[in-house]
């Protein structure tokens, strides 16, 4: 793996803005932040595309082929891009929203965060006392290929803001983002203590050494106490894959790491890796939800029939310092994809290396040529090209830094069951089938929402009907759920005819007595009148005594179980 040093972004003073949503105004912390951008806006501060200087072709060939290099530093906006780029606007400045500078809910919550790590119970006790505001934050998970330009292109989306913003109003400043990679380790311990470094170099005051003899839960809390110190908007953790769950002590330890930053701290996280990460997200099913509440992203290898595709092309095809200038045609456009399989970074490498091949030679580029480029420069990547190009699903998942499986269970082999089963206990097709049940039945209860059932009545539907065919389960479930609708609306057709058959016997009662206190000359009265109406010979002196045994019951329920309340429906042969 290659270490990069951590991404440094500019510093600036803070300028107040309304921000143009009311849920936004009077939150400085989101207030000094730059505005939020349409897509269009987004796509301009995202791109680096230098514009072609035709001049540059009357250079000598060698010095053409140091203008060709120039390809390497261009980052071209594609969906992707946007997609993300607005994901993090969204949740920036929402996780802002629960620390509010300008009052005490920052300080109440930075108490509560760290209470929580010593005394959980005391904590959630002043929460509800103290009126604590909940966490606002989310958590955001980036699936994509190698050479797929991740790393690039969310450096381009957190340049969008300053990393550090300066409030000489409230003498404090801001950290508005931090990204950092995984260690080479893979342990939660090394990255803590990147954090802590990297949090020393930004923002001083800090002396790293002081936290090396620190152990992991301990790292957990300093890191957690100056994410809050420092007011920091989002974290950025790239290469997750190297993330080793058995040195980190095990995947809870990973999650709960995670999921204390995102839900006792508030600070919103970012978590970047290859396909091979996946399976840091399927290991526990049900607490995925919790890391991704911003939901996922996968970003894949382009596909020919998409519209990323064709603009790739048209931003980088401008860019010959070629003396002849070849045509997009469907032959090279189609040569380009089959040597690329549309994997981003190798489109701009074969189109590199091709121009300097035909440079000083015939000064165009053919199908043939980008062929042999490709066949000789790029020989280490033929097999894992070769099997995208198979579409054979068992010869792509050997080569999952490349291939985006979609499912887990088809990425998992016998050693990682055998892995799971002999040192966590856990069954782990049985845990994909219970994930994939769990989808099913959310989409079945959507799906009954939709036709305008209650939720409850749908997810009961779902719930009870459940089976192993999906079409069958749908037609079953909705079977169920008109039958249960139709006996809501009759339940509440009758509760309310009971209701007042209800009051009309409150009503005989206060006239026989009093309110509370009823004689037994009354109760003779009431029992008699009650006879010649054809109900059950009980004395309302025997229900109120039952009252006193059940007296989780209403009196109301009592009466009626006694026969005192006529069934209207039965009575009209209904």
């Amino acid at each position: 793996m290659i270490v990069r040093k951590p991404l440094r972004g500019r510093v600036e003073f803070a300028e107040y803005k309304d921000p143009g949503i009311k849920d936004y105004q009077g939150f400085p912390l989101i207030e000094a932040l730059p505005e939020i951008l349409d897509e269009m806006e987004a796509a301009k501060k995202i791109k680096i595309l230098h514009k072609f200087d035709s001049n540059e072709l009357i250079l000598s060939p060698s010095r053409r082929k140091h203008c060709v290099e120039r390809l390497s530093t261009f980052i071209i906006p594609l969906n992707t891009h946007l997609d993300i780029e607005q994901k993090m606007s969204i949740f920036i400045r929402k996780g802002y929203l629960s620390r509010n500078i300008t009052n005490a809910d920052n300080v109440r919550r930075m108490r509560y965060a760290m209470m929580h790590f010593k005394r959980p119970d005391i904590a959630e006790l002043e929460k509800e006392k103290l009126n604590i505001p909940l966490p606002t934050s989310s958590g955001l998970g980036i699936i994509g290929i190698s050479g797929a330009g991740k790393s690039s292109g969310i450096s381009r989306i957190l340049n969008i803001y300053p990393q550090i913003i300066v409030h000489e109003k409230y003498e404090l400043n801001q950290l508005v983002w931090m990204k950092l990679d995984c260690p080479v380790t893979g342990t939660i311990k090394q990255l803590c203590l990147n954090f802590i470094h990297e949090i020393s170099e930004l923002m001083g005051g800090i002396n790293y050494k002081d936290y090396e003899g620190f152990n992991t839960d301990e790292l957990i809390r300093a890191m957690s106490s100056l994410a809050l110190d420092h007011h920091l908007g989002v974290l950025v953790i790239d290469e997750i894959q190297y993330l080793n769950e058995v040195k980190s002590g095990g995947q809870a330890l990973m999650l709960n790491f995670f999921n204390t930053l995102i839900n006792t701290i508030g600070v919103p996280i970012v978590l970047i890796g290859t396909p091979k990460a996946r399976h840091l997200f399927t290991q526990e099913f049900r607490n995925t939800k919790r890391i991704t509440d911003q939901g996922s992203v996968d970003w894949d290898r382009l596909s020919k029939d998409k519209g990323d595709w064709e603009t790739l092309l048209d931003y980088i095809w401008n860019h010959q310092w070629t003396l002849q200038k070849a045509e997009l045609t469907p032959e090279l456009e189609e040569a380009m994809y089959y040597e690329t399989q549309g994997i981003p970074d190798l489109v701009i490498k074969i189109f590199k290396e091709s121009q300097k091949r035909v440079i000083g030679k015939d000064e165009l580029i053919t199908t043939d040529v980008i062929h042999s480029v490709a066949q000789d420069q790029f020989k280490l990547l033929q097999p894992p090209l070769d099997a995208l190009r198979s579409g054979k699903k068992d010869e792509m998942l050997k080569y999952l830094d490349i291939f985006m499986n979609y499912k887990p269970a088809q990425a998992i082999t016998q050693e990682d069951k055998k892995i799971y089963a002999n040192e966590y206990g856990i069954d782990l097709e049985e845990v994909i089938n219970e994930q994939l049940q769990e989808k099913q039945l959310e989409e079945i209860i959507n799906w009954l929402v939709s036709a305008d059932f209650s939720e409850e009545v749908a997810r009961g539907a779902a719930v009870e009907t459940k089976t192993t065919d999906l079409y069958q389960w749908k037609r079953k479930a909705f079977q169920m759920a008109s039958a249960n609708q139709e006996k809501s609306s009759e339940k509440q057709s009758n509760t309310h005819v009971n209701e007042a058959n209800a009051q009309a016997t409150e009503a005989d009662i206060k006239a026989t007595g009093a309110d509370t206190q009823i004689t037994d000359a009354n109760l003779q009265t009431t029992v008699a009148s009650t006879k010649k109406a054809g109900f059950k010979p009980r004395g309302l002196l025997q229900v109120l005594e039952s009252k006193e045994k059940n007296k989780n019951a209403t009196l109301y329920q009592l009466i009626k179980k006694a026969g005192y309340v006529q069934d209207v429906r039965s009575r009209l042969g209904l």
